[in-house]
């Protein structure tokens, strides 16, 4: 019986930010957020907003340390209390197929 793990991987930098998940044995992409003026605050106000619908139940976020702050100083506490790790890494370049080595599965919660 396949697992589905139950955890949101976001991997941003200053141009792009993608919602991802552990299917099988890679991370395939969910969702792409586009750059705005602000774009630390849309990838916050994205992860409010899906842990506010139920969408997102757990998630881990990589980007560039400047930008992690930003992100997580935009979190509402209900999407902050669902962040498991932040980690100051550039990832978002990377394609799907590779994240996945970046990521400590099991970690996260993945049993």
């Amino acid at each position: 019986m396949p697992t589905i793990d139950p955890v949101t991987y976001v991997v941003a930098d200053a141009h792009t930010a993608r919602l991802l998940r552990h299917e099988g044995h890679a991370l395939h992409t969910t969702r792409h957020i586009a750059p705005t003026g602000h774009f630390a605050a849309t990838i916050a106000e994205t992860l409010n907003h899906g842990a506010t619908d139920g969408t997102i139940s757990r998630f881990v976020l990589a980007a560039p340390a400047h930008l992690l702050h930003e992100i997580q100083a935009g979190l509402a506490d209900i999407a902050r209390d669902k962040l498991i790790l932040a980690l100051p890494k550039e990832l978002a370049q990377l394609p799907d197929h590779e994240l996945i080595a970046h990521f400590d599965i099991p970690a996260t919660g993945w049993p």
